[in-house]
Order: C-alpha cells, then structure tokens, then sequence
C-alpha cells in the first residue's frame, strides 16, 4: 500500500523550525540563569560589608569615651575575603556632637557600603 505525502508526520524544515526555537528558548534561560549567579555573588558581598560595617560603628558608639578625630583604615580577613574599613570621625557644627562615618569594601570593589552616624558628647 502507497501512502500519500500528506498522511502525517512532520517535515524537515518544520523539525528545523522547532528545534530553532527550543534552542533559543535555552539560550534566554541560560542568559537569566547567569544574570541571577552575578547578582548573588554582588549581594553576598553588600550583605559581608555591611555586616562589618555594622560591627565596627557599633564598636565605636560603645565606647565609654569620645571618639577622637580622624581616619582610620583597618584591612581585616573576614569570610574568605579581605575587606577594607575605612572609619572617619569629624566634627559638626554643634561642638557636643561628632560625625561617624564607615565604609567597607573588598579588594575587588574599594566601597560596597557606607553608614553614617553621630555621637553626642553625654
């Protein structure tokens, strides 16, 4: 028995169509999937640096005395990574009050985050 052309099945050009469109469907999941690793890795290390930011101003609002002021820069080796913390301490235009200021990054990225507080004298 002789079939005809038009009993089914698909032609070539139409696997070729399909199997163009899954292909390019992957490539957009991919591209995402990619995206997605990156922006991990960045908040990871907002997340590190903000954690030693915190640290570091809070180390300094407990102190019984006054901060002095001035600069400060500590290099400290902390989650795999060594990290920058940069503390400045300058005055403001009331004399019983201080501006601290911290920022912390890595080696890769000199400044991820950076807080700002202030210190009262009593």
């Amino acid at each position: 028995m002789i079939r005809a052309a038009t009993d089914g099945g698909f032609t070539l050009l139409e696997v070729l169509i399909a199997l163009s469109i899954l292909a390019i469907s992957a490539l957009a999941v991919l591209s995402q999937t990619g995206q997605s690793l990156s922006q991990l890795q960045q908040l990871s290390a907002k997340s590190s640096a903000l954690y030693l930011a915190e640290n570091q101003m809070q180390q300094l609002l407990s102190l019984e005395q006054w901060p002095p002021l001035g600069s400060q820069r500590n290099s400290i080796e902390q989650f795999q990574q060594q990290w920058q913390l940069d503390t400045n301490v300058s005055g403001t235009s009331d004399p019983l009050l201080r501006k601290i200021t911290v920022t912390a990054g890595s080696t890769n990225t000199p400044l991820l985050i950076e807080l700002v507080s202030y210190r009262g004298r009593y």
